[in-house]
């Protein structure tokens, strides 16, 4: 299997985890921005199975654009005009993840407008066209690949996460689905069990380090006799959890056959890169 790199510029990156994390840990208060999230699209979003394109790359990705268009109303156009090393937040992003994009100033220029004419109609106006030409999705795509890079290794950030979208996908209705979409669900708000595909093994398997997300149980066969791997998906598709990455944990056997339907709660014990003692 061919396995991928990803290049980590940590712009930023540990900033946005973080808000990712404060997010998740009181949805009640964020919730109106949650709704707005998935809203219409929460058969693409959360009834396909495994995307490779997950819901925290999707949360992820909704919350720095989010953050980032708040932002715009605040940009000082003259500190601007007054400082020509002075740039947008884009405009900095971009240039430190090795986007070519114009730039705000020659954008303007381009427009025969400068930036002490320039108003904040321009500021958005220059962020839907890096949106319509690419160079801001490409962006988005990036910090989000990177935000879950982060997060992923988070198994408590991942059940808040599932949690959340469990509640939603449990009022979805059989009747409200059309076509062939009505088979992503078993019955009404339980989504239909899909195979697990080998790259979303591998990743839970890896994450986990081999080992029971529950009991810690060696799993790798290097250390117990006792290896069979069980992929548990953290919010049971019972209570309306998804098939999707960040909704798997690795379990031993025992642990997976003992909890029957009822929801595990994931450990939040990691294997140590190395012993801290000396």
């Amino acid at each position: 299997m061919r396995e991928s790199l990803l290049r980590m510029e940590f712009y930023e990156t540990y900033y946005y985890a973080n808000i990712v994390h404060n997010v998740l840990g009181d949805t009640f208060d964020f919730l109106r921005n949650l709704h707005s999230w998935h809203e219409d699209r929460e058969v693409s979003l959360f009834l396909r199975p495994f995307p490779k394109r997950s819901v925290l790359h999707s949360f992820s990705e909704y919350v720095i654009e989010d953050l980032m268009y708040e932002t715009l109303d605040d940009v000082s156009l003259d500190s601007l005009a007054n400082n020509p090393k002075a740039e947008l937040w884009v405009d900095r992003a971009l240039k430190h993840h090795g986007i070519e994009a114009p730039g705000f100033r020659q954008w303007l220029a381009q427009r025969n407008v400068s930036l002490a004419d320039a108003s904040e109609d321009d500021v958005h106006d220059y962020h839907t066209d890096l949106r319509l030409t690419g160079e801001l999705d490409d962006l988005m795509t990036q910090l989000a690949n990177e935000v879950f890079y982060v997060l992923f290794s988070n198994r408590t950030l991942l059940a808040r996460l599932n949690g959340y979208i469990a509640g939603v996908v449990g009022e979805i209705g059989r009747d409200q689905l059309q076509g062939d979409d009505a088979l992503l669900l078993q019955k009404d708000g339980v989504p239909t069990r899909a195979y697990i595909p080998e790259w979303a093994r591998r990743a839970v398997y890896f994450r986990d380090r081999g080992m029971c997300a529950s009991c810690n149980t060696d799993l790798s066969g290097l250390v117990s006799v006792s290896s069979v791997e069980h992929y548990d998906h953290i919010i049971p598709l019972a209570e309306g959890g998804i098939n999707d990455v960040t909704n798997l944990q690795l379990l031993c056997q025992a642990c997976n056959l003992s909890k029957g339907k009822r929801r595990l709660a994931t450990s939040n014990k990691y294997q140590a890169w190395y012993s801290s003692e000396v």
